[in-house]
């Protein structure tokens, strides 16, 4: 096999490019008589302007090559190829001009397939563009996701952070990528499919979120496949000397793994060339759990720029050093089996002259005493190519060259310049050209350094209700601000107020609230709390404004009502605690509420087997459930894996007695999925038909880290992506109306929930400590005459709280819950007694309600403990 020192190196020199000339020529007069399928342009020039519509218009069920052409452009789109549509070949014009970009990310406010391009389809092929996630360094943000067998790219670019290409195959699907340029920071290739990587550059590039440290590879080749992902030839070309990386580490074979879900991660690099930014240590653990005995990480004559052997005597002991003889297994064709992927295109596993292709151009700003830094790195490395920068002070101005350089030697592929910090209130426009007599010349997209305050809202909030004197409950959206002159004022409408601090401050339209900017004039993303507190009974409404010297002010709508009376009070109505039983709790289901047992659709509890620690119920998980009864969610065992569906859910109902109605506000629930957080999705839906006539999403609530975004509130198309531990959630069920169930009538809500994990087993729904709250017996013209029946004192309580109440009868109690719904403190009244005394000096200080059940009741009320 050829040394690639030698073969990167020869590429700068007069031999390569003569082969670049003939290649390019080759290649155009080709492209001219090459009739395809479909041409895609973002002018209109061709049949379609958008990949996905070509895609969609394809034909299914192809047996040979039906070829999409796409011309120069930044198509700024989310791509998926259906399984249904395999043999689509996809030709991009130039691989620096042709790019597919996306910025998405698996967040709770994205949740989802993060990735930019999706191929669900098998025999596809690509050549010759870029595929790109933009959303940075994390979390997780995808530019491709296969899981479709015999997928092929060559000389295309995957541009990403943390983990910016998946193999994803629990069958070893295999992929093959000759010539291309793979980067990232984090687990940056990585999956259970097969994979061959044939004279690519792979670039572990410079961190720019502060870490220090990363990981190229991260497979999860399943037990029993003989191979998982093989470097063959390959470069791995220095960064700027900030982030060291190690070749791989294993996923899913850590201190949550069991025998029979553990990875047996197989990587291979042969004639790798690689220099000082890969650690001595070579290899890395998951953790502390992770078993070695079943990793097989090898290399084979590692080298340095130079030529000469890497020193491997600091790798970690558990590696393998492979023999000449070894190679013999790590053939394109031992490892690709009975697939050819020479045979996609004529020459395709041939040598092609490399493009310049200029990646990651990146401008961070500098500050009073540090000028702005301006970076990029060569894809391909190529000798003698010019680089100039050229600034402007309007996006569409005059640009003048700021700085000029040429490459000396082929190895090397970072290339950078500063300029100084635009003045206040101005902005700086950058753009490289990339050059060298006989290829195509690169020019890059412009980027922006500014100085002008600018401040950013996220977020909108929902109508407040206030009553009986007290403040509304609170909501937050968020703020965040940049190149700031002064403070940033925070001023609401009359009646409202705002605070920084969780609500531990509030100030309101006399005193606004000022968040002051740090040294380099930003204010980083800060969540601002927001209530109702009006002297007067009525409608209040307006807009909190924010303003700042210099930035164009935004507004927050507010709107909201207060009455005189008290507001209603939610307490519990059902609890399902799910660790022993399906069933409800008789302790806290309201006299108006009839007992109910959730049902499954296509959701089967766990058989324990697969996971002894995970059992159908328990204390820990709650109820443990899947599309398989051991965990598994991928379509081969009837699961809908990383997607919602609405045929898998489990269903509880709450129906009303005879009597008053009931008032539905809220559920509660704690859920994750157990050992994963690909595509973990939960959803909660409700309908007073029995879903034959209505369905309505939940609007919204607070999940662990606070208020949820519209983006991910829990909607069956917004859904939440949960944690990796138990959490719980807060919904509403209809905003702050709720929903009013007159007697007889029912209430079904749905819960949701999906898994990406390939894994075949082990990985559980987990749901526990459902609670619906609302209040039983809804007659507002007489709320008031109920509460006063009772009386409590002292208010705040310390230690003892004395409720006087009617004479008790047979059942009667008075409980407290906490405003999450949990009942903290119960007491049965002596018969015929008029008080009853409650014990809450082990309780934390904070607010609780107080629900006496008995002759003139149910009456809840709110207290407060100091």
């Amino acid at each position: 096999m050829p040394n690639l020192s030698s073969l990167c190196l020869s590429r700068g020199g007069r031999a390569a490019h003569f082969w670049a000339v003939l290649s390019l020529l080759l290649l155009s007069l080709s492209a001219r008589a090459q009739t395809y399928n479909a041409v895609v342009a973002k002018d209109g020039t061709g049949s379609f302007t958008t990949v996905q519509a070509a895609i969609n218009a394809a034909p299914t069920g192809r047996t040979t090559p039906y070829t999409i052409f796409i011309r120069n452009g930044k198509y700024r789109e989310k791509v998926t190829v259906p399984a249904n549509k395999p043999f689509l070949q996809f030709i991009g014009e130039s691989v620096a001009g042709t790019i597919l970009s996306w910025n998405d990310a698996n967040t709770p406010s994205f949740p989802g397939n993060s990735s930019s391009f999706i191929i669900n389809a098998s025999d596809v092929s690509a050549l010759n563009i870029t595929f790109e996630n933009t959303y940075g360094d994390a979390p997780q943000g995808l530019a491709m996701y296969i899981t479709g067998d015999r997928v092929a790219f060559k000389n295309c670019r995957f541009l990403g952070g943390q983990d910016t290409m998946q193999l994803n195959s629990q069958a070893g699907n295999r992929s093959y990528f000759k010539e291309c340029y793979i980067d990232g920071v984090v687990d940056f290739i990585f999956g259970a499919g097969r994979g061959v990587f044939e004279h690519c550059i792979i670039y572990p590039r410079t961190r720019r979120d502060g870490g220090s440290g990363g990981y190229i590879t991260a497979a999860n080749t399943q037990p029993g496949l003989p191979y998982g992902f093989v470097f063959r030839n390959c470069l791995i070309p220095d960064n700027r000397g900030t982030t060291t990386y190690t070749l791989g580490r294993p996923w899913q074979n850590d201190s949550g793994s069991t025998p029979t879900d553990r990875s047996h991660t197989k990587v291979v690099w042969l004639n790798t060339t690689m220099g000082s930014t890969i650690k001595p240590v070579g290899w890395q653990v998951w953790d502390a759990g992770t078993v070695t005995s079943v990793i097989q990480y090898a290399e084979y004559k590692s080298r340095d720029f130079s030529g000469n052997p890497v020193n491997v005597s600091q790798r970690v002991p558990w590696s393998i050093q492979l023999t000449d003889a070894d190679t013999a297994l790590y053939t394109r064709a031992a490892v690709l089996g009975s697939w050819d992927p020479c045979a996609v295109v004529p020459n395709f596993c041939g040598h092609q002259a490399p493009d310049i292709a200029v990646s990651n151009f990146w401008a961070v700003k500098g500050t009073a005493t540090a000028p702005s830094t301006i970076t990029w790195n060569l894809s391909w490395p190529i000798a003698g190519v010019q680089y100039q920068v050229f600034r402007s002070s309007t996006r569409r101005g005059t640009y003048t060259p700021l700085y000029s350089t040429t490459s000396t030697v082929a190895t090397n592929i970072n290339f950078g310049t500063t300029d100084p910090v635009p003045a206040a209130g101005s902005s700086y426009f950058y753009y490289v050209r990339a050059s060298k007599a006989g290829l195509a010349t690169h020019v890059t997209d412009t980027l922006q350094i500014s100085s002008t305050p600018t401040i950013t809202t996220t977020g909108a909030l929902q109508a407040f209700a206030q009553g009986g004197g007290q403040p509304s409950a609170a909501q937050s959206f968020l703020v965040a601000a940049e190149n700031l002159t002064s403070g940033l004022l925070l001023a609401p409408p009359a009646g409202f107020e705002v605070s920084a601090n969780g609500g531990a401050t509030w100030l309101g339209s006399s005193a606004p609230l000022t968040l002051n900017p740090g040294a380099t004039g930003s204010i980083a993303s800060t969540s601002i709390s927001v209530r109702l507190n009006a002297t007067t009974g009525g409608t209040s409404a307006g807009n909190i404004t924010l303003s700042s010297p210099g930035a164009a002010s935004q507004a927050v709508a507010v709107t909201g009502t207060t009455q005189a009376a008290a507001l209603p009070q939610s307490v519990p109505l059902l609890w399902w605690p799910l660790t022993r039983t399906p069933q409800d709790s008789t302790a806290v289901r309201s006299s108006r509420i009839v007992a109910s047992v959730p049902t499954f659709r296509k959701f089967q509890l766990s058989n324990g087997s697969a996971t002894a620690t995970i059992p159908p119920y328990s204390t820990r998980y709650g109820q443990a459930f899947a599309p398989s009864a051991d965990g598994g969610w991928t379509a081969a065992v009837g699961g809908n894996g990383g997607n919602l569906s609405r045929t898998y859910y489990e269903q509880f109902t709450v129906s009303g007695t005879a009597g008053s109605p009931t008032r539905l506000d809220s559920v509660l629930l704690s859920a994750y999925v157990t050992g994963s957080t690909s595509n973990t999705k939960l959803a909660v839906v409700w309908s007073k038909s029995g879903f034959t006539a209505d369905s309505a999403d939940v609007s919204g609530g607070r999940g662990p880290g606070g208020a949820l975004l519209s983006t991910a509130n829990g909607g069956f198309t917004t859904p939440i992506l949960t944690t990796n531990a138990s959490s719980p959630y807060r919904l509403a069920l209809a905003g702050a109306t709720g929903v009013t169930l007159q007697p007889g009538q029912t209430l079904s809500f749905r819960v949701y929930f999906s898994c990406g994990s390939t894994t075949t087993a082990t990985r559980f729904a987990t749901l526990k400590h459902v609670v619906v709250k609302g209040e039983a017996g809804v007659v507002s013209s007489t709320r008031a005459a109920r509460s006063s029946v009772l009386q409590f004192y002292p208010n705040p309580a310390v230690e003892q709280l004395t409720v006087v109440h009617p004479a008790a009868g047979a059942g009667a109690e008075v409980a407290l819950y906490s405003l999450l719904g949990q009942r903290v403190a119960v007491v049965h009244c002596a018969a015929g007694s008029q008080s009853t005394r409650l014990n809450v000096a082990g309780l934390s200080c904070g607010q609780y309600l107080l629900r006496y059940s008995g002759p003139g009741g149910p009456v809840t009320v709110r207290i407060s403990k100091q």
